[in-house]
């Protein structure tokens, strides 16, 4: 433990340094240059980038990918710690919570890591203004070392112009890097992983130039044990961009025969096929693919054109791929029953993938007995489940368990008190369903007790709760009796009561025509899950999470004197963390409203929304945004519905709707604004924010009234179903379309003569 402490340390000093500079550093420009040296990117032997011509029915569009190509190049190594992991200072400090677990697995088990090098080039025409304004800013990631990064723009005239990052400003809110900046194999951003991004501004970009740029980022998957099979996550893969694409390429590249390869298309799309290049290399290629229609509220990876793909390492050189067996299964679905009986398989049997851990056993036995130490096991058995639970969750932080390792250490740990349970399996509704799963780690696995589920908790996720990604799910569950029958059922759907956004405003009329916001926010539900990574990055939520799970804390262990060493190191990282905070936020509040904010943000947790007693999330901000006024004489024009936040503009095209609706979920947002009329000013045209548009799919209800010296708005909008039936688009698009204008109105502030 204590060794651990000081590594993480020794690490946490190398890795901040510059980390409150917002403009990249002389260090990590030598970094980006040296990692440019060693990987040249933009040859010009591929002959895939030798574009000829592209074709007459997009004269129209304002920009398309001349070619497009994605490599994926999978290799075992071994790597240390501090190489391949990145500059993730908070992946780091949760090492300490989890009582050694993560480091010294990271310096013991070196020769369970792969590595995948992903590179990706793309050859774009920008055709019109609006095109040289989408690409006025490039965007790349500088996070592992061998990340590179090269861009180039081909001239009319022949010429071309290398791409200078010498004046490259870091990311503040790295959601916002655009998808086509970002790799594939990388992890999932949440408040524990938020890689390092910059981005460079592209200077004297015209009409008819071809923008070409390529990148390469190194990307790890760590395993906990050192099985035959390695299964790597499935890669999922659209076919249509937001440009029409002339030509478009997948590359994978294995190192031996002890690696295969998996895949299914969808909805039309091409298959992989063996490669020129080696026995071991598949290419996958579409030609002349139109850009993404103009539709919100879709789910892509069901009801577009998309490949999925799987890579498993074979020691033995045994491949057992259970869904996806030949090119003919690939082409087909499976049954219920079909994947009844595999999951079943799954779960029970000797299947030699990467789902079967050896050391899931240790670790029942490691928990069991801390939860025997701290005298959960005497407790009542809903208070053991709970302390299980938390307890799993406090040791995974920056382990990140699948589902499945997680199932079955928390089944392991019911089963040390004889509870009976259910073992349930589904997927991903946001990527799959159980009809088109292909491979074993897109099954999600649940474990139910008394009627409730418990799933993997990532980060945040609290004791019975529901995931979006699982939520309303079509599931099969059997109990851990291998004879019973296997039964269909869907998992609970939430609903607008349990998924609430509830914004309370206070806003004014400040200093130099600005408006002062002091806003209180409370998420419940499927809607704080969605926020819940954002607003607590840079936030040290783990120094009080023992309380959760009854457990002890982070400085546990550690002699006075080392840990008043340590307490203060922390302490200064918290430092540093405060002054991040506020850019964060900035840059969210800023996207939110579409405002510039001016000064700073002060902001506040009240809640982490974290612990089976609270389970809200509630924060308090205050900021000022510019540009909500205009000045008509003496009299001015205030924005204050924009409040709201941006809202959908339906468009033209969208409103004759063929596609199947997913809103996401179920949900409630309301907003109380109150807005201080100034002294002398008296409110015009609050009557037209009266709104009541109520139908099968949702609600928009907004009351405006002057109580004293304020204008108090109260608006409400509500989604009452995730999948609202295609003929009832009409019906959506009149809740949508009353959002959007109401977001888009303005109050008169009439001066008083």
């Amino acid at each position: 433990m204590k060794k651990s402490v000081v590594l993480f340390l020794a690490i946490l000093c190398v890795f901040t340094s510059g980390f409150s500079q917002d403009r990249i550093s002389k260090q990590q420009l030598e970094l980006f240059k040296k990692n440019l040296s060693d990987n040249p990117l933009l040859k010009d032997d591929d002959p895939d980038f030798a574009v000829k011509g592209i074709s007459g029915k997009w004269n129209d569009e304002s920009a398309v990918i001349l070619c497009q190509k994605t490599t994926f190049d999978f290799d075992k190594k071994g790597i240390s710690v501090g190489r391949r992991l990145g500059r993730n200072i908070l992946g780091l400090l949760f090492a300490l919570p989890t009582f050694g677990y993560s480091m010294v697995s990271v310096n013991s088990n070196n020769h369970v890591k792969i590595l995948v090098e992903e590179t990706e080039r793309r050859k774009i025409l920008l055709k019109d203004k609006f095109a040289l304004d989408l690409y006025s800013v490039l965007y790349f990631r500088l996070n592992n070392d061998g990340d590179a990064f090269d861009a180039r723009v081909h001239k009319k005239d022949g010429t071309i112009q290398k791409v200078s990052v010498e004046d490259a400003v870091k990311v503040e809110n790295v959601k916002q890097v655009p998808e086509i900046f970002t790799s594939y194999t990388d992890n999932n951003i949440n408040s524990s992983y938020r890689p390092l991004y910059y981005k460079v501004v592209m200077p004297d970009l015209e009409e008819g130039d071809i923008l070409e740029y390529e990148y390469i980022n190194y990307n790890t998957k760590t395993y906990d044990s050192n099985p035959d099979v390695k299964e790597f996550d499935p890669v999922y893969y659209l076919c249509n961009r937001s440009m029409p694409v002339n030509k478009q390429i997948i590359e994978v590249v294995m190192d031996d025969d002890k690696y295969h390869l998996g895949y299914k298309s969808l909805q039309g799309a091409p298959d992989f096929v063996s490669s020129s290049k080696g026995k071991n290399t598949y290419r996958w290629e579409d030609n002349n693919r139109d850009k993404m229609p103009a539709l919100r509220y879709v789910n892509k990876y069901l009801d577009m054109p998309s490949v999925k793909f799987q890579v498993i390492y074979a020691k033995n050189n045994v491949k057992d791929y259970i869904f996806v067996g030949d090119q003919k299964d690939m082409k087909k679905n499976i049954t219920d029953e079909d994947f009844s009986e595999k999951s079943k398989k799954i779960w029970f049997s000797d299947y030699t993938g990467e789902v079967h851990n050896s050391s899931d056993d240790e670790y029942v036995k490691e928990i069991y007995k801390l939860l025997k130490k701290r005298g959960a096991v005497e407790s009542a058995d809903d208070e053991y489940v709970r302390k299980a639970f938390y307890t799993i969750r406090s040791k995974t932080l920056y382990n990140k368990w699948s589902s499945y390792q997680f199932a079955k250490v928390f089944a392991g740990l019911l089963e040390k008190k004889r509870m009976a349970y259910d073992v349930v399996a589904t997927s991903s509704n946001t990527l799959s369903n159980i009809n088109n799963v292909a491979f074993t780690k897109e099954i999600l696995w649940v474990i139910k007790y008394k009627n409730k589920y418990y799933s993997n908790p990532d980060e945040h996720i609290n004791a019975a709760e529901i995931p979006l990604w699982l939520n309303g799910n079509k599931a099969v569950a059997f109990s851990s009796d291998e004879k019973t029958k296997v039964v269909t059922e869907v998992l609970p759907s939430s609903d607008t009561v349990s998924n609430v956004m509830h914004y309370i405003i206070k806003a004014n009329v400040a200093e130099d025509m600005q408006i002062s916001i002091d806003e209180n926010a409370q998420l419940t539900g499927l809607v704080k899950q969605t926020r819940i990574d954002d607003i607590l990055v840079f936030t040290p939520f783990m120094e009080s999470d023992y309380k959760n799970y009854d457990g002890d804390d982070m400085w546990a262990g550690l002699s006075e004197k080392n840990k008043e060493k340590f307490v203060e190191e922390f302490n200064a990282q918290k430092k540093e963390w405060k002054e991040e905070k506020p850019k964060i936020m900035k840059a969210m509040i800023e996207e939110e409203f579409n405002h510039e904010v001016q000064g700073n943000v002060n902001f506040k947790i009240i809640n982490d929304g974290r612990s089976f007693k609270k389970q809200s999330l509630i924060y308090t901000q205050n900021f000022n945004l510019s540009n909500m006024i205009a000045k008509a004489g003496q009299d001015m024009v205030v924005a204050i519905p924009s409040l709201i936040g941006e809202q959908s503009q339906i468009k033209k095209e969208e409103r004759n709707r063929q596609t199947l609706i997913d809103v996401g979920y179920p949900r409630s947002l309301i907003w109380n604004i109150n807005f201080a009329i100034p002294a002398g000013y008296t409110v015009q045209g609050y009557d037209k924010l009266q709104q009541n548009i109520r139908n099968e799919t949702g609600s928009f209800v907004s009351t405006a009234q002057v109580e004293g010296n304020s204008l108090v708005l109260n608006i409400k909008k509500i989604y009452n179903s995730k999948y609202p039936d295609l003929k009832n688009w009409p019906l959506l698009v009149q809740v949508l379309d009353a959002a959007f204008n109401y977001s888009q109105a303005k109050i008169i502030l009439k001066k008083v003569n």
